[in-house]
């Protein structure tokens, strides 16, 4: 299930072969640093960047794109392994110590409906921000420049058609989930571990590990339920009263979330708040209502892409 990868190995990690690699990319080219000196060649190895510094070389790319010519799909430990394989016999070097910096973990879901509508069910994760860009894109990430980690769920097919990237035969019209993990960084602290190395990514105990991280981020984001059919009857106070009326506007709106989202950021934008945790306070209040345990139901499309998260690590 992994896509693109950031791998480092240090020159010492090379050896005599570090003079040859240039001459094993698709057009090599130098750039020379002016204020240093500092000479560094970039290449391309089947679509991956290659970059060869003084202190040693980046690779960076889709594993599955340079292996079968598409990321539509990701790859499993396995063909990782097999892509790790197949760069180390074209460059001759081996790769099993080289550092991981940073890599993307996901996988595509074959959903019933169309893809914004999975999107529009999904609302606040813990600690992150929400971003809806477009009707078919939904990150989850931090306000700052720097982003370790980052949240993805999109339409695959769009985002493949925008790109003008091929699609595989049968899926031009298919509604195809994309969700992923983003990792950038730091790698050994945010997991836990005391290295991440390429031979790290077929380690069986690793890959369950980022396994379960993805499908537990997934069930910590709040989802819009929908309202029982007898929603009605279940009315026994005025707070019941205001919840059930709360949730009843934020479901049949479709976009629920994000005009929640959007209220909460019309109120930041004029300051009706001094304490910052009063809006995270309030949008949780929102939430709350509408998804009460004694009003709501789980949504069919939500069901739908539950089973989806828990049968993908049945099999690791």
């Amino acid at each position: 299930m992994y896509d693109k990868v950031k791998l480092w190995i240090d020159r010492c990690d090379i050896g005599e072969m570090y003079p040859n690699i240039a001459s094993l990319l698709d057009e090599a080219r130098e750039q020379t640093d002016l204020k240093t000196g500092e000479v560094r060649t970039f290449g391309s190895l089947q679509g991956l960047k290659v970059s060869l510094y003084v202190g040693g070389l980046s690779i960076v790319g889709s594993l599955p794109k340079y292996l079968y010519g598409s990321n539509i799909y990701p790859l499993d430990r396995e063909s990782a392994r097999e892509a790790i394989s197949k760069i180390e016999d074209t460059l001759h070097l081996p790769l099993d110590e080289a550092k991981v910096t940073g890599f993307e973990f996901g996988c595509c879901f074959a959903m019933r409906h169309q893809v914004k509508d999975y999107l529009d069910r999904l609302g606040s994760m813990p600690r992150l921000q929400r971003y809806r860009f477009n009707q078919t894109t939904l990150y989850y990430k931090h306000r700052g420049k720097e982003q370790p980690k980052t949240f993805c769920y999109y339409d695959k097919i769009a985002d493949a058609k925008r790109k003008q990237m091929e699609i595989p035969q049968g899926l031009q019209d298919a509604n195809l989930l994309r969700c992923e993990i983003r990792l950038d960084g730091r790698l050994p602290y945010q997991l836990g571990v005391p290295e991440v190395t390429a031979s790290t990514l077929s380690d069986r105990q690793f890959y369950k590990m980022v396994m379960q991280r993805f499908q537990n981020t997934y069930f910590s984001i709040s989802k819009m339920n929908r309202l029982k059919d007898n929603a009605m009857s279940e009315i026994k106070t005025v707070t019941d009263g205001f919840d059930c009326f709360v949730g009843r506007l934020i479901n049949l709106t479709g976009q629920g979330q994000d005009q929640v989202n959007d209220f909460v950021e019309e109120l930041k934008s004029a300051g009706v708040f001094k304490d910052r945790n009063s809006y995270l306070r309030l949008k949780e209040r929102i939430e709350k209502a509408a998804s009460k345990a004694n009003l709501t139901i789980t949504d069919e499309l939500v069901k739908e892409l539950d089973d989806e998260f828990r049968n993908v690590g049945a099999y690791v």
